[in-house]
C-alpha cells in the first residue's frame, strides 16, 4: 500500500458510493426523507448534487499534494467524512430496518479505506495521533454542519 494507492482509491469510492445513492439502485433522498421525516421538506437535490462534487473535487488536492503533510491531512479528512457517512447509513439500516441507499458501499468501501488508511499514515508517522483526533473531529463537525444544514 502507497499513499498514491490510497489518494487514487478515494475518489473511486466516493462515485460509487454517489452512484450507490443516487442512480443505481438510487432513492436516497425518499429513504432520507423516511428517516428524518422533520428534515423532509429541507432536503434539496441542489444541496445533495454541491456537497457530493465538492467531496470528490476535494480528492484532486491529495493528488496534487502528494506524501507530504497537506496532502496526508486532505486524505485523512474527507476519508473520515466518507467512514462517518457510511456509520450514518448503517444506523439508518438499523432505524428503519430496511437497505439505504449507500450502506453496501459505505460498508464494502469507506469503512475499511478509512481503517487502512488510518493504520498507513499513523503506522508510518505520516500523521500523529493528534493530528488525526482533530480531523476526526473536523469530520463529524462536517456531517452535523450538513443536518443543521439541511434543516434550513
Amino acid at each position: 500500500m502507497t499513499f498514491t494507492t490510497l489518494t487514487l482509491l478515494l475518489p473511486a469510492c466516493i462515485m460509487l458510493h454517489v452512484t450507490e445513492e443516487f442512480l443505481f439502485p438510487g432513492g436516497f433522498i425518499e429513504w432520507y426523507q423516511e428517516l428524518v421525516p422533520s428534515k423532509a421538506a429541507g432536503i434539496r437535490p441542489g444541496y445533495l448534487v454541491w456537497i457530493n462534487t465538492l467531496m470528490i473535487g476535494v480528492c484532486v488536492f491529495p493528488v496534487a499534494f502528494g506524501a507530504t503533510s497537506h496532502g496526508f491531512g486532505v486524505w485523512y479528512t474527507v476519508t473520515a467524512i466518507a467512514g462517518i457517512n457510511a456509520i450514518f447509513h448503517i444506523i439508518g439500516v438499523i432505524r428503519l430496518k430496511k437497505y439505504s441507499p449507500g450502506v453496501v458501499t459505505g460498508v464494502l468501501l469507506y469503512l475499511p479505506l478509512f481503517f487502512i488508511g488510518s493504520w498507513y499514515l499513523l503506522s508510518t508517522g505520516s500523521l500523529s495521533l493528534t493530528r488525526a483526533l482533530i480531523m476526526l473531529a473536523i469530520a463529524i463537525g462536517y456531517h452535523v454542519f450538513s443536518v443543521i444544514r439541511q434543516g434550513r
